[in-house]
């Protein structure tokens, strides 16, 4: 007969999908935010700054259209970012962190 897993039908263990979740969250609160300044002028524009964010990954943001702002959560430099922004052809400044 197998032995039953470590922790099995242990009341203090987190369950695994929780302690997944958990560590999720603690690592999203943990990544620095910074904001940047992006010209955007449509949808279209907001769309193109989240494709090129997605395929970048490891990066949660925001994107303020009608300010062209947008707020990126990444453990990548700045300077990754910018030149990943830069790739939409739109004017972008860093404003600082956030």
């Amino acid at each position: 007969m197998a032995a039953p897993a470590l922790g099995a039908g242990s009341s203090d263990a987190p369950a695994p999908d929780a302690a997944a979740a958990a560590a999720a969250a603690a690592a999203s609160t943990a990544m620095p935010k910074h904001e940047f300044s992006v010209d955007m002028t449509c949808e279209g524009c907001s769309n193109a700054v989240s494709r090129v964010l997605n395929k970048l990954g490891g990066v949660e943001f925001d994107i303020d259209l009608p300010n062209k702002k947008v707020c990126i959560s990444s453990d990548h430099s700045v300077d990754i970012l910018l030149e990943t922004l830069e790739k939409t052809g739109k004017a972008v400044s860093y404003l600082g962190p956030k």
